[in-house]
């Protein structure tokens, strides 16, 4: 067994401690770990497992993250969609409007950019959250084969996901891009990434 292979036990271990020269070592022996197969002074501390895990789980997805130019096509591909749904939700609106309060319809025929920017952001919210919260995509990411996770790699639940929604509508968001490392406000504010499957 190799010391990299030695160290992964050590890193986990009650028995374990860290010394300036050495590095990590049994606090039983003061040396560093020299067994072939197993330990038989090994007892792994649940906390420093826990720890280990996510530390890996975290550069596994780091790995696995979307690069910018899938995040821009998702971006894209997303408005495009995200304007379709909009019109099939405003003709329904509409339609329900009409029927239950025909006068109500006079507010959208005025030019005001409140009522825009609140469609906008209602329609906004259910796409990007009904998707996402369901199967952890929307239609640009089923595209491009990428998917949102939270910080473990797992499936966000929903207040991860309203958040990430909430966040796509700050002033100037589109540019948290900008010298980032694939990753936007939205994600950092949720807590999430985007990976490739």
């Amino acid at each position: 067994m190799t010391r990299e292979e030695r160290l992964r036990y050590g890193k986990t271990c009650k028995n374990q401690k860290f010394d300036m020269s050495q590095g990590i070592i049994c606090s039983l022996t003061n040396q560093p770990a020299d067994f072939r197969v197993n330990c038989s002074t090994y007892f792994e501390d649940s906390e420093l497992k826990q720890k280990e895990d996510y530390i890996k789980a975290e550069k596994e997805i780091l790995n696995k993250t979307a690069s910018q130019g899938k995040r821009f096509a998702n971006y894209l591909i997303d408005l495009v969609f995200l304007m379709i749904f909009s019109f099939i939700f405003g003709a329904i609106l509409g339609i329900v409007l009409a029927i239950i309060s025909p006068s109500s319809l006079s507010i959208f025929e005025e030019n005001n950019k409140l009522i825009d920017y609140l469609f906008g952001f209602i329609t906004g919210m259910i796409y990007y959250s009904i998707l996402e919260t369901t199967t952890g995509k929307t239609i640009a990411k089923f595209i491009t084969k990428t998917k949102v996770v939270n910080e473990a790699g797992e499936k966000p639940d929903f207040g991860t996901i309203l958040i990430r929604s909430l966040s796509w509508f700050i002033p100037f968001e589109a540019f948290s891009f900008l010298g980032s490392v694939n990753s936007g406000w939205h994600d950092k504010l949720s807590k999430t990434r985007v990976i490739q499957i």
